[in-house]
């Protein structure tokens, strides 16, 4: 039995038999604690969501206006945070896994369960789904303070190399740009926002003088700084990101014809998320000011990878960057950080 002076768990039954409604009415008053609400439709179940709190649905599977996970798809879109529990007269475990796998917290089978099971149920159910915010909400949390860590390590290389201040931020917002014209899905755009604000933590490592001197480098010295993609690596391998920062930050100097380093990977070979970054590093490098020469243009930039789409850039990538800039020209760079993707 429930504690008399906890306040009574608001459930809504949806079910289309009396019997049945009747019958798990009797039950859970016999266990005790609960405010029942029992609605005959999935219609009308969704509008008296609409209009009142509850803590728990106790749902049939067949309805006249829905049936099978159709029904749990639409319960769920109408009631996202409320624990969900299928109610159904197949006793079969398949049924009750894809309830649950459609975002259930349990299921029951009709006729075969007593006061005391149904009742526990339902607290096991509220418990889990409680469970499950808390651990959104702190995964919610560690990506934000992992976010403002890495913008912290994105501005101490901008404290180092003053000539290329923000060059990592507006990789980030083309970045972001190009995967959002891709269509690719928000928990990728996600890493690939993380990934290009410190696609050059390897630079940490490289001599300040190789990084700001206006003449050409000795070949010892090109070597020293092309060896930032690998050490950047090196450094957050031991991290364990939600995203594949680590080959991200990698292989941004590949190119799809094996030409780029440090491995001269080659076409799939390199992840999507590098091959974004390559075009989006490249674009605006060319468009901005460096110490051996002065900014060429955006023209330039979309010139040069345009010519070498198919070759060292992936065409697909090059494509949805010439849409970024035909709609957006040089306002996709800007001094502010870049736009944070909705999951962070």
């Amino acid at each position: 039995m429930r504690d008399p002076h906890a306040p009574p768990i608001r459930l809504l039954l949806v079910e289309d038999n009396p019997g049945d409604a009747r019958l798990i009415e009797t039950l859970l008053a016999e266990y005790g604690g609960f405010d029942i609400t029992w609605r005959n439709s999935l219609a009308s179940a969704k509008t008296w969501l609409a209009e009142n709190g509850v803590d728990v649905v106790l749902l049939d599977l067949s309805l006249p206006d829905g049936t099978g996970m159709a029904t749990v798809d639409s319960m769920r879109a109408a009631a996202p945070d409320v624990p969900l529990i299928v109610n159904t007269g197949l006793n079969d475990e398949e049924v009750g896994m894809k309830a649950v796998k459609h975002g259930c917290q349990d299921y029951l089978i009709k006729g075969s369960c007593d006061a005391q099971l149904i009742g526990r149920t339902i607290l096991y159910a509220i418990e889990r789904k409680a469970i499950e915010r808390e651990r959104l909400q702190a995964t919610a949390q560690m990506k934000k303070v992992l976010l403002q860590t890495v913008r912290a390590v994105s501005l101490t290389l901008e404290i180092r190399d003053p000539y290329t201040a923000g060059h990592q931020r507006r990789v980030a917002q083309l970045a972001v740009a190009i995967g959002q014209r891709l269509g690719l899905a928000e928990h990728v755009i996600e890493g690939l926002h993380t990934g290009a604000l410190i696609h050059d933590l390897g630079k940490i490592n490289v001599p300040s003088d190789f990084l700001t001197r206006p003449g050409a480098l000795s070949a010892a010295a090109f070597d020293v700084v092309r060896s930032h993609a690998e050490v950047g690596a090196e450094i957050v391998d031991g991290i364990d990101f939600p995203w594949p920062v680590a080959q991200m930050i990698r292989q941004h100097h590949e190119r799809i014809d094996g030409t780029g380093y440090p491995a001269g990977l080659t076409g799939d070979a390199i992840i999507p998320e590098a091959r974004i970054l390559a075009v989006a590093d490249v674009v605006e490098a060319i468009s901005s000011h460096r110490p051996y020469r002065p900014s060429l243009g955006i023209d330039a930039a979309l010139a040069e990878i345009t010519r070498f789409a198919g070759s060292k850039y992936d065409p697909d990538v090059v494509a949805a960057c010439v849409e970024v800039i035909a709609a957006n020209g040089n306002q996709v760079f800007c001094d502010d950080d870049p736009p944070m993707p909705p999951g962070l």
